[in-house]
Parts: C-alpha cells; sequence; structure tokens
C-alpha cells in the first residue's frame, strides 16, 4: 500500500484531501507545524510528523519511510492572501516552501508529488478564448502576490521535472466552496460578515468557484492516474459578486446586498484611503478580496477527460458552505464531538 505524505493537512483543501484518503482505506502522514492548530484533525486516525516547510532538517522525519518510490506527497501548504496589502510570507510560503519540499522529493526520491497550485497563477489570453492547457508559468504574466507566488512555485516544479525526471502533476484550483474550512478564509469570512449583518454593500466582480470535495476527488484520482509534467485545471463556473451575494439572500432568507460601491471609489488609491479613514470604516475591496480579478476564462476539459472530474452544482455547494459556517461560527471551531486534535497519532520531529 502506497505510503501518503500531506502538507496543508488543516486547511480547507488539505484537510478534505485527508479524509478522502482516510475514506479510501489509504495510510496518510501528514506534516504539521509545531505551533498549529490540529482541531481540524480531531479524531481522524493519521500520523502527525511535526515539522516546518521553510526548514529543511525540520522535515527528517516527515521523508522518513521505508519505501520513499511508493510513496505520493501532496503538497497542499501554502498561504492564501488575497489582498492589495503586502506580506511577506506569501512569498516565503508558496515559493521558498515549495522549493524546500520538491528538493527533498527529488532527493528523497519520493514516488510522485502532487502540487495544489492555483487557477490564479494561470496566464489568462488576451482574447475572449478560454484557457483549456497549460505548460509554462510565468509570475510576471498574473496580478497580485499571491497568483505570482503560485506561478513561481508551480513552473519551479516543472523545471525539475524537466531536469531531474521527478515524476510530479500540478492540479490548479479556481476558488473554492464547500465544508471543512476550520479558519477564516476570505470566502468563508465573506460568509459570515454577510450571516452576521455587518455586509452592507457590494463590489463590481465575481470570480470561478468549485467545490473543494471534487478538488479532492481529481487530487486523489491524479495520484494514481496521471502521467508527470500534467497539469489539470480545476473549476466550474463563473459567478458575479452580485449573483453570489443574490443566492446567499435566496438561501437564506436574509436581507439582500444591493448597494454597489463604483470602481472609481474603490480603486482610486489616495481619494478611497481618505474617504474610509475619514468615516473609519474598512475599505470594502478588502472584504471581497477573491471576487477582485478579470473575468476568469478557464475550463476543466483535460481534467474531465483523465481524472474524471465532475464538479457539482454550485448552488449546492453554496448551501453546503452556509452549513458548515453556520454549525462552526468560530475561526477556531471544533469537530461535531467537541474534541481538540489531542487523539490524533502524533509523531515529533526531531528537527
Amino acid at each position: 500500500m502506497a505510503q501518503y505524505l500531506v502538507t496543508g493537512a488543516t486547511g480547507q483543501i488539505g484537510n478534505t484531501i485527508v479524509r478522502m484518503l482516510l475514506d479510501s482505506q489509504k495510510s496518510v502522514r501528514v506534516l504539521v507545524n509545531p505551533e498549529e492548530d490540529t482541531t481540524p484533525l480531531a479524531g481522524l486516525p493519521v500520523e502527525v510528523s511535526y515539522g516546518d516547510i521553510l526548514v529543511k532538517d525540520s522535515m527528517k522525519d516527515f521523508f522518513n519511510i521505508e519505501n520513499p518510490r511508493e510513496a505520493i506527497l501532496i503538497h497542499a501548504q501554502e498561504r492564501n492572501v488575497i489582498s492589495d496589502k503586502t506580506d511577506l510570507m506569501v512569498r516565503r510560503v508558496n515559493v521558498h516552501g515549495t522549493m524546500n519540499i520538491t528538493d527533498t522529493c527529488v532527493k528523497k526520491k519520493i514516488g510522485k508529488l502532487i502540487y495544489i497550485g492555483s487557477a490564479r497563477a494561470i496566464p489568462l489570453n488576451n482574447n475572449t478564448e478560454p484557457v483549456k492547457d497549460v505548460k509554462y508559468f510565468d509570475r510576471n504574466k498574473v496580478v497580485g502576490d499571491y497568483a505570482k507566488s503560485k506561478a513561481e512555485a508551480t513552473q519551479y516544479i516543472l523545471d525539475k521535472v524537466s531536469l531531474t525526471g521527478l515524476n510530479a502533476v500540478i492540479l490548479l484550483p479556481s476558488l473554492v466552496l464547500g465544508p471543512f474550512e476550520y479558519g477564516n478564509s476570505d470566502i468563508v469570512a465573506l460568509i459570515r460578515d454577510y450571516l452576521s449583518g455587518d455586509l452592507k454593500v457590494t463590489i463590481p466582480g465575481g470570480g470561478d468557484f468549485t467545490d473543494v470535495r471534487d478538488v479532492a476527488a481529481g487530487v486523489l484520482e491524479a495520484a494514481e492516474h496521471s502521467e508527470k509534467g500534467s497539469c489539470y485545471i480545476l473549476s466550474n463556473a463563473y459567478m458575479s459578486t452580485q449573483d453570489f451575494l443574490h443566492s446567499l439572500h435566496e438561501i437564506t432568507g436574509r436581507e439582500e446586498v444591493t448597494k454597489t460601491v463604483p470602481n472609481w471609489l474603490l480603486n482610486g488609491k489616495g481619494i478611497a484611503q481618505l474617504y474610509y479613514k475619514i468615516l473609519r470604516k474598512e475599505n470594502p475591496k478588502d472584504k471581497f478580496g477573491p471576487f477582485i480579478s478579470p473575468e476568469p476564462l478557464y475550463q476543466s476539459e483535460r481534467a474531465n477527460a483523465e481524472l474524471h472530474y465532475a464538479p457539482r452544482d454550485l448552488r449546492a455547494s453554496l448551501e453546503d458552505t452556509i452549513d458548515w459556517v453556520e454549525k462552526n461560527p468560530s475561526k477556531n471551531a471544533k469537530t461535531g464531538d467537541g474534541k481538540d486534535g489531542s487523539d490524533v497519532v502524533k509523531k515529533a520531529s526531531n528537527g
């Protein structure tokens, strides 16, 4: 039986992947930072190895396995900050951390590396033709620190595939909806603001969404049935900000948010900053980070054909997301059995 190694197991995508692997009776070891809250792993029969992807030596135990050539490493850890504000940890975690994981996979001769990239790292066409396949990534052709970091990391892995023969596959999910978000992602924070009545305005924009469970299913399929160097887009459908909020209104019955802040006030940096500083209010642009981008034009045809990727209805995904948020009201929400993660199998790192 293949040994599965997973980073980012407390994040929404990583945690969903871990749960699906366990449902399939797979052996799972996860890498957790010593300061990280293990609540999302509560009650799960996983082996926890403590370490930091920014410190290679700290990951010795994580990579110490009997048959590395039969192991599959799923690298889902990232720092996802979609904002105009500079966050130096975005590049450190997403680029340097990924380099450390990749280099160690090469050194230890890990059987396969599955990297969870991002559709935001895809350079979009200048015309109206959707992107169906992508083979090269350039940080200079995408916008925002997060997108740039994911593009840089993805190309680093692809270069290693060419130079060393590393067996690596790239998955490129769009914005995710669904359960198992124990933190406070931009999308969950927006939904919480809406449910609490704190969200009063909307902005122009939108995003491509898909369900985290469909992404995880695609990852598991890629782990067993994909060729090295392959890149798969995992998207579903575009939803405008207005449609997103209208769906929240229809599902919950709460008051609909219709007042739209004009672009000139959002993007006029000096004027906008002064305006909101005087009012002592947060710029709505900061709340709608995931929605501020050109309309993405990409499709998942290759994933549909090769990974049996079949995304579910977005309305159902949004309903499940709202249900999850309502049942897990705080950002440090407990699992249903009230456990705090202390019962997971732990293996302390010697690094």
